[in-house]
């Protein structure tokens, strides 16, 4: 249930590698399109994570839904890598049929992406933020960086983290399981302060496209909430990623230091205020979470509408501007009753409203007052409006 970023920074045994001359240093600008270098180790490590008989990649001629979800996955890569530093890179996404909230780049720009990340993400921003950040390792060149860390690493130290791994449930099993050339790339992948690279290429290149950078953040908190719920073996000095609670605020500051604005409800594709007609009523909700129901009839349905559609922008021009809970509330007004925020009325009560609902109009207002209280109940707990 774990987000791991793992590069494949190697795919020949530890024993075989070539002293590469030509490893690039922290500061180095890079080329903007991949080495020869890069391309080769892709190829391979991309061959013998495919031999594993766990891993099923998803053949997009075998349903037109894969083929919709990869096709779009493929044009926010090319959309991200365009904006990067290594413009040039070719990058594209192969889908994986598992439930792991995971994602990982090859050096040559070979994406993979798990269902379970995509099923977790709450918006096409989200999505966006992971490949960013996987796309940020290739940007920085982490592969060649860590195949030169690699190098120096002796079998006694690989052994001891291998063990360490080992005992992290699933996914350290399936590492276990796999070849020695992926082993050794994995092992030797990016650390901590190539996670921190990575995270704020992401955030420097999602500034520059419609996608929200706050989505980093978001995406983050929930999975850090996941982490608790499902807690790891402590790894000690062979953690190799910060906790996600601690990069989610480090790409705060990150996003106050660039000048940008931390919206964490604005973002493209995200859960929005929306209408139903149902029977005798419009509903109002956000998410699952029902707001008002406002009563109707044939002869006014068209200005029922227009107060549920009324109501709906308010609830999503509030929400976006950061509304908290307390600065919702319910009150009387001419004729009935009210919610209110900011100054703001965010939708009336009728006489055919309450009368809907069995209760006053005050009463049917406080009813709806408490229902923006689990709107914002489900955000704290999970961000899943």
């Amino acid at each position: 249930m774990n987000f791991h970023h793992f590069l494949i920074c190697a795919a020949l045994p530890f024993s075989l590698l070539p002293a590469w001359a030509a490893t690039p240093g922290k500061d180095e600008t890079p080329p903007s399109a991949a080495t020869e270098k890069e391309i080769e180790m892709g190829r391979k490590a991309s061959v013998e994570f495919e031999k594993n008989p766990k891993i099923k990649v998803l053949d997009p001629a075998k349903d037109p839904a894969d083929k919709a979800l990869i096709d779009k996955l493929d044009k926010m890569v090319e959309t991200l890598g365009k904006v990067s530093a290594r413009p040039d890179i070719k990058y594209s996404v192969k889908l994986i049929d598992d439930k792991d909230i995971n994602a990982f780049t090859l050096p040559n720009g070979q994406i993979y992406v798990y269902k379970g990340l995509i099923d977790f993400s709450n918006s096409d921003d989200e999505i966006a933020a992971v490949l960013a950040h996987e796309i940020g390792h290739n940007a920085r060149m982490h592969a060649l960086r860590g195949e030169a860390k690699a190098r120096k690493l002796s079998w006694a130290g690989l052994a001891a983290m291998l063990m360490a791994l080992g005992a992290g449930g699933r996914n350290g099993a399936g590492i276990a399981q796999m070849s020695q050339y992926l082993l050794i790339g994995i092992m030797n992948g990016y650390g901590i302060e190539y996670e921190k690279e990575a995270d704020v290429s992401a955030l420097q290149g999602l500034a520059k496209t419609p996608y929200n950078p706050s989505a980093i953040v978001t995406f983050m908190q929930r999975l850090s909430m996941e982490e608790k719920g499902h807690p790891e073996i402590e790894l000690g000095i062979f953690r190799t990623h910060p906790p996600s609670g601690e990069r989610a605020e480090a790409a705060k500051l990150e996003i106050q230091k660039m000048g940008l604005t931390f919206n964490p409800r604005d973002v493209t594709g995200g859960r929005m205020a929306k209408i139903i007609e149902s029977g005798d009523r419009f509903i109002v909700k956000r998410g699952e979470v029902t707001l008002f129901e406002l009563a109707l009839s044939d002869k006014d349905k068209i200005a029922v509408q227009k107060r549920a559609e009324t109501a709906a922008q308010a609830v999503n021009a509030l929400m976006r501007a950061g509304l908290q809970a307390h600065e919702v509330r319910a009150e009387a007004a001419p004729g009935g009753a009210r919610l209110v925020a900011r100054g703001q009325e965010i939708v009336l009560v009728s006489a055919a409203d309450a009368a809907l609902q069995k209760l006053s109009p005050l009463d049917c207002a406080a009813k709806w007052r408490t229902n923006w209280g689990r709107l914002f109940w489900k955000e704290t707990i999970g961000g899943k409006l």
